[in-house]
């Protein structure tokens, strides 16, 4: 009994190891780098996200700021051949709607203060218009004085 309890442990243990989104920091961020196990976005397996055109993938991260935030917005860029482009609808918009207590299951919205944990829960569009192509997508939320999460991720669009 107690061995096989081991073995599941163990398969579980793997199975959220090989689902975690490899996540990168921003170059000109000072906000603190997220680890794999605090990002979580459908179809982005620790290698390289494949984003298929015409569905709407969900993202989940942890935040945990340095210092408090009143509102937080949102900065969400494709970058291809280092040109970064906006997602349209989801750039500059307020991420306050999205953010949920720790656990992820009460919203709780802005402020934001120093030093809690939050969860940023969200989907995001992808486009039939948009190119099959590969890119970088860089996620923040942040204000005018700087980053609460920043990260960056390879991707593909694909039909």
């Amino acid at each position: 009994m107690k061995f096989s309890m081991s073995i599941s442990t163990i398969f579980i243990a793997i199975l959220a190891l090989t689902n975690a989104t490899e996540v990168g920091k921003c170059p000109k961020s000072t906000a603190r780098a997220l680890t794999p196990d605090e990002v979580s976005i459908s179809n982005c397996p620790k290698n390289k996200c494949t984003l298929k055109r015409n569905t709407e993938p969900n993202i989940e991260m942890k935040i945990k700021p340095e210092r408090d935030f009143t509102e937080l917005n949102s900065d969400i860029q494709g970058i291809i051949l280092d040109v970064p482009l906006p997602f349209p609808g989801y750039y500059g918009t307020s991420a306050c709607p999205y953010i949920y207590d720790a656990e992820g299951k009460e919203k709780v919205g802005c402020p934001l203060k120093a030093g809690q944990t939050y969860t940023y829960k969200n989907s995001f569009k992808i486009l039939p218009i948009y190119p099959t192509v590969n890119l970088v997508i860089h996620w923040g939320l942040g204000d005018k004085q700087g980053d609460a999460v920043c990260f960056r991720i390879p991707a593909k669009i694909k039909a």
